[in-house]
């Protein structure tokens, strides 16, 4: 359960008055503190309106803090780096992580491409796919990225079951043609 900084400031403030009362009444009970000695204490306050209000206060304080330690709502936790999808058996948390590897599985099978870096963008309704790739000469450029595009999205969507939004395709730079050496 994760709870905020003010409600475990609180819950830290509070435990420390009920350890602080309960300490007193222990020393009263073993006789630490003569019983006597409190009782007198307790009759020398004076019950007028100020005390009256200020007891009124202290007393609705911790009754409203009781009552909120008692009833913590406990937050969902997501785990950083993954995508939720329910399902009527139940939920189902696929990482980034898997994800972008699925898209370089859907990219490196490409021929026409040297090399590529993927980053994976998690939204609440699907994810967003951004590709740097670094293509052999000599291809048709248009025709490859919608080809890349259109791949990783049914690739992703059919493997995973995460929606795919949008696959965003940076040409990096083309591969230069090494020649071979002869000696």
């Amino acid at each position: 359960m994760k709870i905020s900084w003010l409600e475990r400031a609180l819950l830290v403030v509070y435990t420390f008055v009920v350890a602080l009362v309960s300490l007193v009444l222990m020393a009263i009970a073993v006789g630490v503190i003569p019983f006597a000695r409190a009782v007198e204490y307790i009759n020398n306050i004076q019950y007028d309106w100020d005390f009256r209000l200020a007891l009124f206060i202290v007393s609705f304080v911790f009754l409203l803090t009781s009552l909120k330690l008692l009833f913590l709502k406990r937050k969902r936790t997501t785990f950083a780096g993954t995508l939720i999808k329910n399902t009527e058996l139940g939920m189902i948390r696929v990482s980034i992580n898997t994800l972008d590897t699925l898209v370089q599985k859907a990219v490196r099978g490409f021929g026409e491409v040297k090399d590529v870096r993927s980053l994976v963008v998690a939204e609440p309704d699907g994810v967003r796919v951004r590709l740097n790739m670094q293509l052999m000469p000599d291809v048709n450029i248009p025709e490859i990225s919608q080809a890349i595009q259109k791949k990783v999205k049914e690739y992703v969507e059919s493997t995973a079951g995460i929606i795919v939004k949008e696959v965003y395709v940076y040409i990096d730079n083309l591969a230069a043609l090494q020649r071979s050496r002869v000696e």
